[in-house]
């Protein structure tokens, strides 16, 4: 199991526990995020949040290619 397989089976479970108490998904989405940075900011300060939150705003496309260098 990954983080990132982690992190969607709970994105899933959030998404239908929304959807069964009729919130809307913008609402869980927008409140996900909230607690997200949050607990990023916590851990790994401010400038962190920052500059992880620029990396995502900047690839939000979602059609990005990457390079990826061999060790």
């Amino acid at each position: 199991m990954s983080a990132y397989s982690i992190a969607q089976e709970h994105l899933t479970a959030a998404l239908d526990a929304a959807s069964a108490a009729a919130i809307e998904e913008e609402l869980l989405l927008r409140a996900l995020l909230g607690k997200l940075c949050e607990a990023y900011r916590e851990r790994k300060g401010p400038d962190d949040l920052r500059e992880i939150l620029r990396f995502q705003l900047d690839n939000a496309q979602g059609d990005e290619d990457y390079m990826f260098m061999r060790p």
